[in-house]
């Protein structure tokens, strides 16, 4: 994967491209990540896929911007699909990635020629209701965003309290992931470069955030090949059975394969499950 810059005009987009193995596929991260989220699939799609992953305004290497609206995140990657990748592609979404994908596709049907939902909030009522623990989440991570410093934030992560299932409470993140697992370097990494006003448009603009993401308008107009990739709720993920099967009801060519042993993160939690699942959907399109 090579690094480069696209300026889409309003700020440049950092992005990593592979190799010209086959047809465009293009990999957008959750909020507060960054491209190098799908580093562990990457290898073993670069040979039959021509892979493209930015990182979001505001987010890794990308230029930071005036507003963080998630309809703002989706004419940067328009003009990534016309200007860079100039064909129709492939867009795999994970998390906020795949909100912004279902955005996309609905309005933009000649750009994507398939889709990917990798655990994104399928309900506009979840989004509507925000809880104030999803608000102390992100307060904390914009408060460490703004620190700026790997070896600072690491610490902190740690002591971060994570719901745990079937455990009466929450419990350090440290003993939920493991002292030494590489999930906090990673974060740490991806919120050390992270505009903190990415969180804040979250926080205190929350509604305005999400206004357009209307799902029971969006998804009918999504007329691609449609896979939903879902975790376990009960291990944290966000695509809830009730949202899916609305969503399978709305969708005129979709798919749906759930994980059971992963919650939210997906590919970073089993890579080979999620490959398992994703590649016969890629290959199905040709």
């Amino acid at each position: 994967m090579t690094e480069k810059t696209f300026n889409a005009g309003p700020v440049n987009l950092n992005y990593a491209e592979g190799p010209p193995g086959g047809p465009p596929l293009l990999l957008l991260h959750g909020i507060c990540s960054r491209w190098q989220s799908f580093r562990h699939i990457i290898p073993l799609l670069k040979n039959r896929w021509h892979i493209y992953a930015p990182d979001f305004r505001g987010h890794g290497k990308s230029g930071w911007a005036e507003s963080y609206r998630l309809r703002d995140y989706v004419p940067d990657i328009v003009s990534f699909i016309k200007n860079c990748i100039k064909e129709p592609t492939v867009l795999f979404g994970h998390s906020f990635g795949g909100m912004a994908g279902i955005m996309l596709a609905a309005n933009n049907p000649g750009l994507v020629k398939a889709l990917i939902i990798g655990d994104s909030i399928i309900s506009t009522e979840y989004v509507r209701g925000y809880s104030r623990n999803g608000r102390d989440f992100s307060s904390l991570w914009r408060h460490l965003a703004e620190t700026e410093s790997v070896e600072t934030i690491i610490p902190e992560l740690k002591k971060q309290l994570i719901p745990v299932p079937g455990r009466k409470g929450p419990a350090p993140a440290y003993i939920v992931y493991g002292e030494n697992s590489r999930y906090f370097e990673f974060v740490a990494e991806c919120l050390s470069q992270l505009d903190p006003g990415v969180l804040a448009s979250d926080i205190e603009q929350h509604n305005e955030h999400y206004r357009e993401y209307q799902t029971d308008i969006l998804l009918p107009k999504v007329q691609c090949p449609v896979l939903l990739l879902q975790g376990n709720p009960d291990l944290g993920a966000v695509m809830r059975d009730e949202d899916v099967s609305k969503a399978l009801s709305l969708l005129p060519k979709a798919q749906h394969v759930k994980i059971e042993h992963v919650g939210h993160w997906l590919h970073l939690q089993d890579k080979e499950a999620v490959l398992k699942a994703v590649i016969p959907f890629l290959e199905s399109l040709s």
